[in-house]
């Protein structure tokens, strides 16, 4: 039932493939297009509806490594509304189109692709499908896009579609399982972590002083060094530490290296940053519910150093290239999520072995992040602090390089 929704679909709406001796544009596997005097450029369409922040953040990386290697080509993004705030300004993505979520009514939403995505006359050159495509409803969205040539991830009956289909890697990232795809289009991309292209945030160039308003009025100076905490877990994993581990963590940032502690969190977050912030013994800002996805980057990118868990603010923090600390427990092999490898990151973790039990969802007893003290992560952040100090001129480089403005 399953793979003929996927075929009707297909034959409803035309696959447009071309196979590659008719492929007048140019459109090789390999190399670039024909930039000559009247020739079309050619245009990739991604596909992605990741919904948590973290996948979402995880296919950034895909945009530069394309444009990098392909500048010839147009690249399209179709997918769902969390997906374009995170790809908002990215200049590697040239246009975004937000597609109604399909999980509940996917032949609705395949027939509102098909609408909603303008594409040549014969369609596209490249789909790429990332991770999410692995559910049944995102493959019927994406056969309803005409494309000549489709690489990425799916579900078996739409992977049959496909000219390169992949199969999930569980022994790399999801990160660099979205960047298998690229390799058809002759994207090559090292393997090893911290190697590859890093993810990415856009803002605006005035969101930083929005931002550094919103510290002044919690009584934080913007020109001091700042440490930003974020204590609050993402997608239901046993990722969490402790709320007073959180308390002296700060309070010793405070007091031994001169940072002034903010942390972020969404607003149902606000009541466990608030009971953090009444064991302290000094003085902490909350911004909890009141920084987007481009503002906690704007944060980030401002601060001079980041804690986070295994969460999507890890995952925006590590984007803006913050110094950052991640407090990590065993849900899941490190390599899926954590930023290994990644000079400016440093991962505090006693899980030793990964413990396949958390990755259910359940932890009876959180063991691995009971073993982690605040001097652990104290001692992190000061290796951090020593290979990258608190510095005007750092900050506003991060900045910088997330909003394309130049630096003073």
């Amino acid at each position: 039932m399953r793979r003929m929704g996927i075929a009707l679909i297909s034959h409803l709406f035309g696959r447009c493939r071309a196979d590659s001796a008719s492929n007048s544009s140019g459109n090789s596997a390999v190399g670039p297009a024909s930039n000559s005097a009247g020739a079309r450029r050619p245009h990739a369409v991604v596909v992605a509806f990741e919904k948590e922040l973290g996948s979402g953040m995880a296919v950034t990386p895909l945009f530069s490594a394309l444009r990098r290697a392909r500048p010839d080509m147009t690249v399209t993004l179709a997918g769902s509304a969390l997906m374009a705030e995170i790809a908002a300004g990215n200049p590697h993505v040239d246009r975004i189109h937000i597609l109604p979520p399909p999980y509940r009514t996917p032949f609705r939403a395949a027939l509102a692709a098909r609408r909603a995505v303008p594409a040549d006359a014969d369609g596209y050159d490249w789909l790429i499908t990332t991770a999410a495509a692995r559910r049944y409803a995102l493959g019927l969205v994406a056969a309803a896009i005409p494309a000549r040539r489709r690489s990425g991830l799916g579900t078996a009956e739409a992977l049959a579609l496909y000219d390169a289909p992949l199969a999930y890697d569980w022994s790399v990232s999801m990160q660099a399982n979205n960047l298998r795809a690229l390799r058809p289009l002759g994207v090559a991309l090292p393997e090893e972590p911290g190697r590859g292209p890093e993810p990415e945030l856009h803002f605006a160039p005035d969101l930083p002083g929005t931002v550094d308003g919103l510290l002044r009025a919690e009584g934080l100076d913007p020109s001091r060094p700042i440490a930003v905490l974020a204590p609050q877990t993402s997608g239901g994993q046993p990722t969490d530490w402790f709320p007073d581990r959180f308390a002296e963590l700060a309070d010793l940032l405070a007091e031994r290296r001169g940072l002034q502690p903010v942390f972020v969190g969404t607003a149902a977050g606000a009541e466990l940053i608030d009971g953090i912030r009444g064991r302290m013994r000094g003085p902490a800002a909350s911004l909890a519910g009141r920084t987007g996805i481009a503002a906690l980057g704007a944060l980030f990118a401002g601060a001079d150093l980041a804690v986070c868990l295994d969460s999507g603010a890890m995952h925006v923090a590590r984007a803006t290239r913050v110094p950052l600390v991640v407090v990590a427990s065993g849900w899941q092999e490190p390599h899926h999520w954590l930023p290994l490898g990644v000079p400016t990151c440093r991962i505090v973790s006693a899980a030793g072995d990964w413990c396949g039990g958390c990755s259910g969802g359940h932890c009876p007893n959180r063991s691995c992040m009971k073993r982690v003290a605040p001097a652990d992560v104290l001692a992190a952040a000061d290796d951090l602090l020593l290979t990258f100090p608190p510095a005007a001129a750092a900050r506003a480089a991060r900045v910088a390089a997330c909003t394309g403005a130049p630096t003073p």
